[in-house]
């Protein structure tokens, strides 16, 4: 007799349970008109209840009310602001003076700090001045032996005189030695000339700062042999006040100098944008405009000056020069990170009175540090989104934090190295409610 496990009766057991309904499910998983109707019917219904569930603001998976992403908005209001213009500018100083020796010689000593601020009348330069030395000494040694000469001469003169008075002497014996005393005096003043040449000679050995400024490096070293008026020695320039030369179009220039002539009280002060950014802390105003446009490039050159007491400027720096060009009434400003750029397309998203997100298309025009002016496409009181842009989409429901509109100062002032601007030399006040705009032209 066979031993059955108990795994074996119980499988037998559930396989004559099973039988009568194995042709059944056979019959019903291999016909298609049964099989893919019900699927499609289960898929399509499963379907409906999860876009209704997504339509009624539910989660599919919680069945919770979905909330409005949180968004920050401001609303829009309107402002007057000043437009800048920009240039591109260079510094020079005003005077620039190269060091060259009047005599000739070997070079003794340099006695200065190259790129060191020199005062007017600072010893620079000693030239050997052994040979103008002697010169002096031989001068003025000729100039005593004419001196004695003249006195001799004059003396004869003085004792020719009584005796010619009393017929002693004929008039063609005075007469004769009135003109060598003459004589002698002129050699006297050649003298004279000789010895005040040499002494200048001397003088020159000695090269002084014709100027106060800043001093380059010297183009010499000690033993060099110098050149009279040829030997670049070192340049001087000067620090206060300071050029700042640029161009601008000549269709610019005919707009500036109509509103001078519409505004001719009106003063104009001109702002430099140093490298970094910042502001220069002392205003500046034209002193001159190039009397003839340029035929090669059709700009017309502007020289501006600017005071530089802390010696900040030096020459050569570019810069950029920005002054008003006009006054933008009535204008709506939007922050730069709350434009959406797409194939040259600008656009932003409002929120509407019922929190619903729409999508504007917007023209802009000048910048306003790190707004835009809006030309077209929002009206005052448009409340637009600022921060959370990328978390909506068209016609989404949000929540609307409203901030107050940021707008940015004219300028930031750099007062660290030159020095704290008064009220008078800071650059002009822009209140909250007018910014400056600017737009930037590079010649």
């Amino acid at each position: 007799m066979a031993i059955v496990s108990p795994q074996a009766r119980k499988f037998k057991k559930m396989k004559c349970v099973a039988a009568p309904f194995h042709g059944k499910f056979e019959r019903f998983f291999s016909s298609p008109r049964t099989i893919f109707p019900n699927v499609i019917a289960v898929s399509c219904a499963g379907l409906l209840s999860l876009l209704t569930a997504c339509s009624a603001g539910t989660s599919p998976k919680t069945g919770k009310t979905a909330v409005p992403p949180l968004v920050v908005v401001t609303a829009l209001q309107p402002h007057t602001v000043p437009i800048y213009t920009e240039y591109v500018g260079q510094t020079e100083a005003v005077n620039t003076v190269e060091i060259h020796s009047q005599v000739q010689g070997l070079l003794q000593q340099i006695a200065f700090k190259e790129g060191s601020i020199v005062r007017k009348g600072q010893l620079l330069f000693v030239i050997d001045p052994q040979p103008y030395q002697a010169s002096l000494e031989e001068a003025k040694a000729l100039l005593a032996v004419q001196q004695e000469t003249a006195n001799n001469a004059q003396t004869i003169v003085n004792r020719y005189t009584p005796l010619t008075q009393q017929h002693a002497l004929s008039q063609q014996q005075l007469d004769s030695a009135v003109a060598t005393a003459k004589e002698n005096q002129a050699q006297v003043q050649s003298a004279q000339a000789q010895v005040d040449a040499a002494q200048m000679n001397v003088n020159y050995t000695r090269i002084t700062a014709p100027m106060s400024g800043a001093i380059g490096v010297s183009q010499v070293k000690v033993g060099d042999l110098i050149q009279s008026g040829t030997t670049l020695m070192s340049t001087i320039y000067s620090i206060s006040p300071m050029y700042v030369t640029f161009a601008i179009s000549q269709s610019d220039y005919l707009v500036y100098a109509k509103r001078r002539r519409e505004q001719p009280k009106q003063t104009h002060p001109i702002q430099l944008i140093l490298g970094d950014g910042t502001t220069y802390a002392y205003p500046g105003t034209v002193n001159m405009a190039a009397p003839t446009v340029s035929t090669t490039t059709g700009t017309l050159s502007i020289r501006a000056t600017f005071p530089n007491p802390g010696g900040l400027l030096k020459p050569g720096l570019f810069a950029r020069v920005r002054f008003v060009a006009q006054n933008a009434t009535n204008v709506l400003l939007v922050p730069l990170g709350a434009i959406q750029q797409l194939q040259g397309t600008q656009s932003v998203f409002v929120v509407g009175t019922d929190n619903k997100v729409q999508q504007r298309t917007i023209t802009t025009g000048a910048t306003v540090n790190n707004m835009e002016i809006v030309n077209s496409g929002l009206q005052p009181d448009d409340r637009i989104i600022v921060q959370g842009t990328q978390k909506v989409q068209p016609g989404m429901e949000v929540r609307a934090q409203e901030v107050p509109e940021q707008i940015p100062s004219a300028t930031t002032t750099n007062t660290e190295n030159s020095g704290k601007p008064t009220p008078s030399q800071s650059s002009p006040p822009a209140s909250a409610n007018s910014p400056a705009a600017k737009t930037t032209k590079d010649r």
